[in-house]
């Protein structure tokens, strides 16, 4: 789309809202959001990137209680849960490898600490002040993993007034969450907020005879304090826990593994269990100095999961069980999975910028460090024992915005990343009953400490490093004191990584580059009562890392692979009407096309063994179009008391999600519509809402993969989104 093209839509909206307007309320007006998306802070409306960003407010209007509801209400954006894990895509582009060596495309941070195993991204969700939603890469501000985009989340600081809020929440499958937040200012030097959720909830999928999955009973806290020594230092330490004790996920059989009916009702061998612990201490530290703002953000973070897990149906419905096939009933020929991780991350920033003047700047340092320990064993069969597995990524980075007049704007970014990421270990075999090795005078390798030992097959071995330079240009002018338009090119690079085996026959995969063009329009009319953003983007990217389901030792595991070429191109369209004080719609459509133009496996895959072409076919969670639509209305009462009423629905045309674009990982269009009513008593004192979401009860998938290790197109594995959800929640405000 030309920029033309959208000041024509700018120039047409325009008049279409104040011929259809000219009779409704003036004296309101849309929220501004600020954000620090670009490390300073400024209005999402006047930060010229497609960007959207929701207050504590719009949080709680539209419903959103976990990352993945984001998917309801952001544009050209695919959020799951599976495994344990948050699986994130924007504009097509997203990862699946949620192993220790596995990266994700879209960069998750809490308060600006980057979250490299965003597996407690839902548990941390609570008590948040907004969330910003960046979409296309972000080389030069946040480099490392961030060529689809970043979502902060940005939780709630301490304040100099005492604030205090508390929250129950009942629903289906028994839910009960609690949650609340206290702010305590106890001088103009010390502030400290303290904030916690709990949350139970029994299993949306029965897996007879092993029970319920998808349940939770988590337990989260978050602590702030905010010291300020001098009127220029500030000093904020953070510290956060987050613990969820439930049975875990599982995969629901697909295609010819499915029976019929009830999608969430299937079985499988075991019962499982999970324990998941995620915690950390974060310092940030501001200096303004005379002439810039000198800030330093460090964090120790520390990621523990032991995961015990049971199999399905691998083989069609309905016909005998193979020998050499599983079936939940009889408990035979089935795996059960064990999985520990311990994973320690550290990451340390320091950063020198100045937002005032004609020319505002920010330049930094940046280094983060990974260290995990893990263990998988798929019993009897085979045992994967990594008990080192590191990566350490350094950068420099510098982007400044200078103003050539005051409606012209332009900026120049740099950024120079160097990744070095290997392991050690092994791939263990022939485990008996008690983890020892069944072959005859077979080789026995122990395994962390006095763990069990199996019979050594390969060893797993990798250590190497890649270096990248991005950039971004782009130019901005005020047409108008409320409408922005904006050009930008710009580069992402995600490092490169490695499977199994030694060298050089263990993966080893490249680095993927991405070139992103992208042009935009930010609008405000009629006294900043409506609202419409545009953008539309091509990117051109270069060995593309696709991961799927591949075969190791007989068994099922993530093999990452490049593809050479991939382009994608779309535009996104986000509006606000506040037709009035009572009456408000918002509206998002996004359009993508995503497709491989050059992927060829000269060895082929389990599907095509020797040789394959997936070529022309579309990029893995990349629906062509997606609609939001809310409206909301309100009546308010004499004693001051208000009511609200809101509906929302989410459509989304089919989708694959899997590379090989087989039938068995489609997902069909669908629309998921939610209801809120809310009454808030006079004086915000407190309200009570009811809600109801996906009143259709539809059953998403968000997660697919057929079955490789038969090498069946047919047949496959895959998880769900939840089905309907309904409940109440009280807030009581102190």
């Amino acid at each position: 789309m030309k920029t033309r093209t959208l000041l024509a839509v700018s120039a047409a909206v325009q008049a279409l809202l104040i011929a259809g307007a000219a009779h409704a309320q003036s004296n309101v007006e849309i929220e501004e959001v600020v954000v620090t998306a670009e490390r300073r802070e400024e209005t999402a409306q006047r930060t010229p990137l497609a960007i959207t960003a929701l207050s504590a407010d719009q949080l709680t209007k539209q419903g959103v209680r976990t990352v993945t509801d984001l998917t309801n209400i952001v544009p050209g954006v695919q959020i799951g849960s599976t495994g344990g894990s948050v699986e994130i895509a924007v504009r097509g582009i997203g990862s699946t490898n949620n192993t220790e060596v596995g990266d994700p495309a879209v960069a998750f941070n809490i308060d600006g600490v980057y979250m490299a195993r965003p597996r407690s991204a839902a548990g941390l969700f609570f008590d948040l002040d907004r969330t910003e939603v960046l979409r296309g890469p972000q080389g030069t501000l946040y480099g490392r993993n961030a060529t689809a985009g970043s979502i902060n989340v940005i939780t709630k600081k301490p304040t100099a007034e005492y604030e205090a809020e508390g929250q129950l929440e009942l629903g289906n499958f028994s839910l009960v969450r609690a949650s609340g937040a206290v702010n305590l200012p106890f001088s103009e030097q010390v502030a400290v907020r303290a904030a916690f959720q709990s949350s139970k909830r029994d299993g949306y999928t029965s897996n007879a005879p092993s029970g319920e999955y998808n349940d939770e009973d988590a337990t989260a806290v978050r602590l702030h304090v905010l010291l300020r020594p001098t009127e220029d230092i500030s000093l904020l330490i953070s510290g956060d826990y987050f613990r969820n004790d439930y049975a875990g996920t599982a995969n629901a059989p697909l295609g010819q593994y499915a029976g019929p009916g009830d999608p969430y009702t299937y079985p499988i061998s075991v019962p499982g269990s999970s324990n998941q612990q995620n915690y950390g201490v974060t310092l940030q530290a501001d200096w303004n100095l005379p002439f810039a703002t000198l800030t330093y953000l460090g964090a120790v973070r520390n990621d523990i999961v032991h995961t015990l897990a049971g199999s399905g149906r691998n083989y069609p419905y309905g016909t005998p069980r193979p020998a050499n096939r599983c079936e939940p009933s009889l408990n035979l020929g089935c795996n059960t999975i064990y999985f520990d991780s311990k994973e320690r991350q550290e990451t340390h920033e320091l950063r020198l910028g100045s937002s005032e003047g004609a020319f505002k700047w920010v330049a930094g340092l940046y280094y983060f460090e990974e260290r995990n320990n893990v263990f998988a064993n798929v019993f009897p069969a085979v045992a994967f024992i990594q008990p080192n597995t590191y990566a350490d990524s350094k950068a420099a980075f510098f982007q400044g915005t200078y103003s050539f007049t005051d409606r012209l704007r332009g900026t120049a970014g740099l950024r120079y990343t160097r990744d070095h990421k290997g392991r050690t270990g092994g791939t263990y075999v022939a485990l008996d009953n008690s983890g020892g090795c069944m072959l005859p005078g077979g080789m026995e390798r122990p395994f962390l400490g006095a763990a069990p030992r199996g019979c050594l097959l390969y060893g797993n071995v990798a250590d190497f490093s890649w270096e990248s330079t991005d950039y971004k240009l782009g130019v901005e002018f005020d047409l108008t004191p409320t409408s922005l338009i904006f050009a930008s090119t710009s580069t992402g690079y995600k490092a490169g990584g490695y499977g199994d085996g030694l060298p050089p026959l263990n993966n080893k995969y490249e680095p993927e580059q991405l070139t992103a063009y992208e042009v935009g329009a930010k609008n405000r009319f009629l006294d900043n009562r409506a609202q419409l953003n545009v953008s539309a983007f091509y990117y051109d990217y270069q060995d593309f890392q696709v991961t799927g389901t591949g075969v190791v030792a007989g068994q099922p595991s993530a093999v990452t692979v490049n593809a050479p070429k991939a382009t994608l191109y779309g535009a996104e369209l986000e509006g606000t009407f506040l037709i009035t004080r009572n009456d408000r719609i918002d509206a998002s459509l996004a359009y993508l096309h995503a497709e491989y133009e050059d992927f060829t496996l000269v060895n082929g895959d389990a599907f095509s063994p020797g040789f394959a072409d997936y070529s022309g076919l579309t990029l893995a969670k990349s629906p062509e179009w997606t609609f939001n639509l809310g409206y909301q209305h309100s009546w308010d009462f004499a004693n001051d008391g208000r009511l609200t009423v809101r509906v929302q629905t989410h459509y989304e045309s089919s989708k694959n999600l899997d590379y090989h674009n087989f039938a068995v990982t489609d997902q069909d269009a669908y629309t998921k519509t939610d209801l809120m009513v809310t009454y808030d008593a006079p004086g915000g004192a407190w309200s009570l809402m009811a809600y109801g979401r996906n009143l259709e009860d539809e059953a998403v998938l968000v997660q697919a993969a057929p079955d490789a290790q038969n090498a069946n197109r047919l047949g496959g594995s895959g998880a769900y989104a939840p089905p309907r959800l309904y409940g109440v929640q009280l807030t009581a405000r102190f």
